[in-house]
């Protein structure tokens, strides 16, 4: 009988975009990094250098694939892309400004912005769906590395990450995701156990260390 070892789980959310920047929707369109964006990857990657990671896994997303490079660097950790680690689809509502969305599709934005499992944008996906799948690949990749246990990367995104907790959590509050922010979860014969919850000390650290050379 194989005895299951810890994993720990580092989500990390994406760094700052473009869409972030104009305050636009943004789940399946994507936009690149800023150079803001790409100072925080290569921040919280320096934050997290003390740590060995036996892997890492990646949305399809290029922002996400760009923030795991950056934040990877000359490390030599593998990087395997998962398009189930992507962010919720928000349907019509992809890619248009927030404050334009009322005028258009009424109080779309507060329904969807609920811890309603069966919200979602006209045309996109619940947040039971968006669990579904998400749970789908992060059980897969805990089974993956239980037999020598160890710590993984998983990049990934706001509401991905975000609704990812709060459904294993039960809990009734939606943390918010900074960009390039933190989440640990420790994984012991499948349960989770939250240790972390949007951290931005690992890219504060990191930039910190940066900065001073």
């Amino acid at each position: 009988m194989i005895t299951e070892k810890k994993v720990t789980l580092y989500f990390v959310r994406h760094g700052e975009t473009q869409y972030n920047v104009e305050k636009r929707m943004q789940g399946f369109c994507d936009s690149p990094l800023t150079e803001k964006g790409i100072s925080q990857a290569k921040s919280v990657g320096k934050g997290l250098s003390d740590i060995n990671f036996k892997a890492a896994y990646s949305s399809d997303s290029q922002r996400v694939i760009d923030t795991a490079k950056y934040a990877i660097g000359e490390r030599d950790i593998p990087l395997t892309i998962d398009k189930r680690l992507k962010e919720m689809n928000f349907g019509v509502l992809e890619a248009l400004v927030e404050e334009e969305i009322p005028a258009l599709y009424g109080n779309v934005l507060e329904t969807l912005f609920s811890l309603d499992l069966d919200a979602c944008a006209p045309e996109g996906e619940t947040y039971a769906q968006l669990f579904a799948r998400t749970e789908n690949a992060i059980d897969e990749i805990v089974k993956m590395h239980a037999s020598e246990g160890g710590n993984i990367l998983i990049f990934s995104h706001g509401v991905t990450i975000g609704n990812y907790i709060v459904q294993i959590t039960k809990s009734s509050e939606f943390a918010v995701h900074e960009n390039c922010s933190v989440s640990v979860v420790r994984y012991m014969n499948g349960q989770p156990q939250i240790e972390i919850i949007a951290d931005t000390s690992f890219r504060e650290k990191g930039g910190q260390c940066l900065t001073n050379g």
